[in-house]
């Protein structure tokens, strides 16, 4: 018996057509970009620190874990605000009407939004040859022996990001949201707090159970809590921020490494190391040789 089976084409709503370029950018204290607008969307999210975007003749702050996207033709720039911060950028062109949602809009991602950057990012350094912090780049190059697939992985998580990023700051779903207002207030003001804590004790040695104390809150619901809200673990997040600090340390070019380390309350100038290169897959020799070689462009 021979039945007819119906071929159903799928609909998409957001498609990426083709990628130009791909950034993660290390913004030292004071930092100024090149204005510039462009036939194409560009898409900034801030990982660290907060930035400072001009969109056309509007000015807006981002923190970490905000992004906005730069529509075809927008004039655009971006300034550090005093410190350093990490950003992630790419470019890319969509001719989808869906993606007309982001046009003036600063969103603040989730974490497993914040996870698909992460991993645009991963198979970016597969697909195409590094670095990726180039400031005046306008072509990416193939790797030759590029990863089986990391193009269209590229592709689908950056189409993936997009329309979770609809999905979440609309009601298109058609799901209520449950949620109390209050809780959520609350619970950000915990994190907030303790996020203070830590970024006030940057140049000392604070641990898990005097965060706890202070806030007076147990470690497994504040652990629980923090992990939800930010992505990352309470001492993960603090030893993200005393690396970022000892990157701007080392960039004004004031302080040895050994002195960084003591100021930062390091148990020795080997974990100190080790840690630095966990968190930014360089050694602080090769990070300093980075910032002195973008301070000669």
């Amino acid at each position: 018996m021979t039945r007819n089976f119906c071929k159903t084409q799928l609909n998409s709503v957001i498609e990426i057509n083709k990628i130009i370029t791909l950034h993660y950018f290390d913004y030292v204290k004071d930092f100024q970009g090149i204005g510039e607008s462009h036939d194409f969307w560009e898409f900034v999210y801030v990982d660290s620190g907060q930035i400072e975007v001009v969109a056309n003749d509007k000015k807006y702050t981002l923190h970490q874990g905000e992004a906005v996207f730069h529509q075809p033709n927008e004039y655009h720039n971006v300034f550090a605000l005093g410190s350093f911060a990490s950003v992630f950028i790419v470019s890319f062109e969509c001719m989808s009407q869906g993606i007309d949602f982001f046009c003036k809009k600063i969103l603040t991602l989730s974490n497993v939004e914040r996870d698909l950057i992460a991993e645009i990012f991963k198979e970016g350094k597969k697909a195409f040859v590094e670095p990726f912090d180039i400031i005046d780049q306008t072509k990416l190059i193939r790797k030759k022996n590029a990863t089986y697939g990391a193009e269209q992985l590229v592709k689908n998580q950056l189409e993936h990001l997009f329309i979770s990023l609809v999905r979440n700051n609309t009601d298109g779903s058609g799901s209520s949201q449950q949620f109390s207002t209050a809780k959520i207030q609350n619970d950000q003001r915990i994190v907030d707090t303790i996020i203070t804590i830590l970024s006030g004790n940057i140049y000392r040695k604070i641990t898990l159970n005097e965060v706890c104390s202070r806030i007076a809150f147990s470690k497994s619901y504040i652990e629980k809590l923090f992990k939800e809200k930010t992505g990352c673990g309470i001492i993960e997040y603090y030893n993200k921020i005393k690396i970022n600090e000892a990157k701007r340390l080392i960039s004004e070019g004031k302080y040895s490494f050994t002195q960084i380390s003591q100021m930062l309350n390091f148990e020795s100038i080997h974990y100190f190391s080790r840690t630095f290169k966990h968190y930014t897959c360089m050694s602080p020799t090769n990070y300093e040789k980075s910032v002195k070689a973008r301070s000669l462009l």
